[in-house]
């Protein structure tokens, strides 16, 4: 399992509207190279993968070979170890990512739930923007059900008594 620096670090990324892809730009490190990227959050997806263009612009030698189960169909590809730096260096080291075909839609690194079950995420649509944020390490539950209950549970004239005379 990938690991994160010690210290409890976080980042948001904010959309100036709704959006259902969650981008925002990170880097991946390889053998001392350092590589800017597109990266897409994806919690449908149980691991980390990398474009084509991403291992051979790194010249990244394969450290194995696993079956992978897409949308499109299950395929056979090559695995490789790298270290992933998400926005407000979060470095996650030591992450064994997957070939993907994600390059055909622009993207360079799709950020797998392998990643995301390290720390709390959250999205809101706040105001009809999107915003989603990451911390790591994990500091506590998030439930809204069990706030909207403490909200119900205060009358909104609590704490509002007769005048005294």
């Amino acid at each position: 399992m990938p690991n994160t620096n010690s210290t409890s670090t976080a980042f948001t990324t904010a959309f100036n509207k709704k959006t259902n892809r969650l981008i925002n730009e990170s880097s991946v490190e390889y053998n001392n190279s350092k590589l800017s990227v597109k990266a897409l959050w994806d919690t449908g997806a149980t691991r980390t993968c990398i474009s084509e263009g991403v291992s051979k612009d790194l010249s990244m030698i394969p450290t194995g070979r696993k079956k992978i189960y897409t949308p499109s169909g299950t395929k056979v590809v090559n695995t490789y170890l790298l270290n992933i730096i998400l926005p407000n260096d979060i470095v996650i080291k030591d992450v064994e990512v997957c070939d993907s075909d994600i390059g055909n839609q622009g993207l360079d690194v799709l950020i797998g739930m392998d990643i995301i079950l390290l720390g709390d995420f959250a999205v809101s649509n706040f105001n009809d923007k999107t915003t989603f944020t990451f911390r790591v390490p994990s500091k506590q539950t998030t439930d809204y059900v069990k706030q909207i209950v403490v909200e119900n549970a205060i009358d909104p004239k609590h704490g509002i008594g007769k005048k005294r005379k």
